[in-house]
């Protein structure tokens, strides 16, 4: 057997209760691992033209040769299926969560999980080493996806790794998450509902087995020649409380991970005095940083986000993570709503609206998980909330809601309107992405983007300069991270491609593929 594989993968029918297991070479030998590997299987099983809802959906759950192994952040889990969040209609897509799952998968013999049909009552999948099952679970039903997790581990072991549903994912919202550790989560695609539609709330796994290496020796010296506790990304160095403080290292959100991570993670108290990680996104929340918006043309006018404060914002934070839902859908709900006061309106279909209310903000959230009241119009995102509120409401706020969701139903993210302070070359790049991506594109070019958009901004004299070096080196214009139009095409290909390797292997977006070495200020860079 090739290094890095355990050699099986895992089949289960939830229908029928049926579990049996295929060799994993066949797959791994042309596609690499992760999401290349998950991508053949669902084009040979998942029948055309069904939904995400549909029985005959597949979850597909993958590592990569690196999973389970030294090499730095080679922890993550790859996620496919048929997603509901995609928008006008479902389609095939990917999510990727951190944590330690897929390492635990590899220990318990299997290098992925193939899931089918649909149980008559809820169910978890529990695997421990050689053997694996389906367990009944309807006393863990309506349970959120947090207490899920503790339950399963006090019942079979600290060491168990789980992954699990809240009830957004029991109640098909298309934002459903699923849920592992503190917070890492297969978020954005909604697969979380598509669990809820099997009754699947829960898979839970213990491995004892090690993965096999072909060259032992020659990955230790890879890891240890690549350093560790480095700044990553690294355009960390433009932060000034980070500056000459290499002491406070923060915490990792990958087993295995090497890099002191600096995508504003924070920890901080939540409910109850509980100490809480915000990891990337969320730490943006808990340090109250996050304020997409205040952005005007000629067409849209986008007021800012409202930060709620400190311990408002980790008891929002808390609850997303319990309920299994995607907190991103804030980064877009709530400046519609605001801007929706701002032109006199103080209700929706009879349910008043406070969104700059921390409180009330949180009580939407929870009825958007079991979808209820206002909740349940937004339960299927904001885009389709403009589908039904197409005739009631005035067309700025529609026109406004669908520009805002306008990437297949996905957040606005990186398209030269809203977040960012220097438009080009970042959309020209995620536009030519579109053509062949099935979610949004950007997420393809976090370490390219977060070194442009930080330094640029930054200084834009230096950081063009340096900027010349790297295209040159990497792409072969020294044009390609210009302001301009020209050349761009190179890096949309390039990022395509790393992409698609990272989450095969996979890894971190955030800290691969390193473009420029870290480094941890200004003036080193």
């Amino acid at each position: 057997m090739a290094g890095g594989w355990m050699g099986t993968i895992l089949d289960v029918d939830l229908r029928s209760g049926r579990i049996a297991r295929r060799d994993t070479m066949p797959y791994a030998r042309h596609y690499l691992g992760g999401r290349g590997m998950a991508a053949r299987m669902a084009w040979e099983e998942i029948p055309p033209g069904i939904d995400a809802h549909d029985a005959e959906n597949r979850i597909m759950v993958a590592t990569g040769p690196l999973t389970g192994t030294l090499a730095p952040t080679s922890g993550r889990t790859v996620m496919t299926a048929i997603s509901p969040r995609t928008y006008p209609r479902p389609w095939y897509t990917h999510s990727t969560l951190g944590g330690w799952f897929g390492a635990e998968l590899k220990y318990a013999g299997y290098d992925a999980l193939v899931v089918h049909g649909a149980s008559d009552r809820p169910v978890y999948l529990e695997i421990e080493d050689s053997s694996a099952r389906l367990v009944e679970a309807d006393d863990l039903w309506g349970r959120d996806a947090r207490e899920t997790q503790l339950e399963l581990r006090e019942h079979l072991g600290d060491q168990t790794q789980v992954l699990a549903i809240g009830p957004a994912g029991e109640n098909g919202v298309r934002l459903a998450t699923v849920q592992h550790a503190e917070e890492n989560a297969a978020g954005s695609s909604g697969f979380g509902a598509v669990w809820g539609s099997k009754r699947l709330k829960a898979i839970a796994v213990r491995g004892t087995g090690a993965v096999p290496v072909a060259r032992p020796d020659a990955l230790l010296k890879e890891v240890l020649d690549a350093g560790a506790f480095h700044l990553a990304p690294s355009p960390a160095a433009l932060r000034e409380e980070d500056e000459g403080d290499t002491s406070g290292l923060r915490p990792i959100c990958s087993q295995a991970c090497t890099f002191d991570c600096r995508v504003v993670t924070h920890y901080g108290r939540g409910p109850h005095g509980r100490r809480m990680p915000g990891f990337c996104v969320g730490g943006l929340y808990l340090s109250g940083g996050w304020r997409l918006g205040d952005y005007e043309d000629a067409d849209v006018h986008l007021p800012p986000g409202t930060p709620f404060g400190r311990e408002q914002e980790h008891r929002f934070h808390d609850i997303c993570n319990r309920l299994g839902l995607d907190f991103c859908f804030r980064l877009v709900t709530q400046n519609w709503l605001i801007r929706c006061r701002q032109l006199g309106l103080e209700e929706i279909h009879g349910y008043p609206i406070a969104p700059e209310d921390g409180e009330w903000f949180c009580n939407f959230t929870r009825e958007m998980a079991h979808r209820q009241g206002l909740g349940a119009l937004f339960a299927d995102g904001l885009q389709r909330a403009m589908d039904v509120l197409a005739d009631e409401l005035p067309g700025e706020l529609i026109d406004l809601g669908r520009e805002l969701t306008f990437d297949f139903g996905f957040i606005a993210h990186r398209e030269g309107r809203f977040r960012d302070r220097e438009p080009l070359p970042f959309w020209v790049i995620s536009a030519m992405m579109h053509a062949s991506e099935s979610r949004d594109p950007t997420i393809g070019t976090h370490q390219s983007v977060l070194i442009q958009a930080n330094f640029l901004c930054d200084d834009r004299e230096v950081a063009r300069r340096q900027f010349r070096k790297v295209s040159r080196e990497v792409w072969g214009y020294e044009d390609a991270l210009e302001p301009t139009f020209d050349n761009k095409a190179p890096v949309a290909l390039w990022s395509q491609n790393q992409h698609m390797l990272i989450d095969s292997l996979p890894l971190c977006d955030f800290a691969f593929p390193q473009l420029i070495r870290p480094m941890e200020s200004r003036r080193e860079w």
